[in-house]
C-alpha cells in the first residue's frame, strides 16, 4: 500500500508534465495558424479594396440604365394610353344602356 502511495503522485506529476508540454505545443501551432489566417484576411481585404472602384462603376451604370428604362417605360405607357383610351367609361355606358 505504501508503494502505491509513492507511485501515484509520481505518475500524476509525470502525466501533468506531459499534459503541459502537449498544451504548449498545441498553443504554438495554434498561434502559427492564427498568423496564417491573419495574412490571408489582410490579403483578401487589400484585394477587395482594389475592387471597390469597379463595384462603384457597375453600381452607377445600373442606376443609369434603371433611370433610362423607367423613362422609356413611362413614355411607352403614356403613348399607349393615348392610343387606347380607358375602357372603364365604355363599360359603364354599356351597363347604363342595358338597364334602360
Amino acid at each position: 500500500m505504501e508503494s502505491l502511495m509513492e507511485f501515484f503522485p509520481i505518475a500524476l506529476y509525470c502525466l501533468a508534465i506531459a499534459l503541459i508540454i502537449l498544451l504548449m505545443v498545441f498553443i504554438v501551432k495554434l498561434m502559427n495558424t492564427v498568423d496564417r489566417v491573419n495574412r490571408i484576411l489582410e490579403d483578401v481585404e487589400r484585394k477587395s479594396k482594389s475592387l471597390n472602384g469597379l463595384f462603384q462603376v457597375i453600381d452607377g451604370v445600373t442606376d443609369t440604365l434603371s433611370v433610362f428604362t423607367d423613362s422609356i417605360v413611362s413614355g411607352v405607357t403614356s403613348v399607349m394610353g393615348m392610343i387606347f383610351p380607358k375602357r372603364k367609361k365604355r363599360k359603364k355606358e354599356k351597363e347604363n344602356e342595358d338597364y334602360e
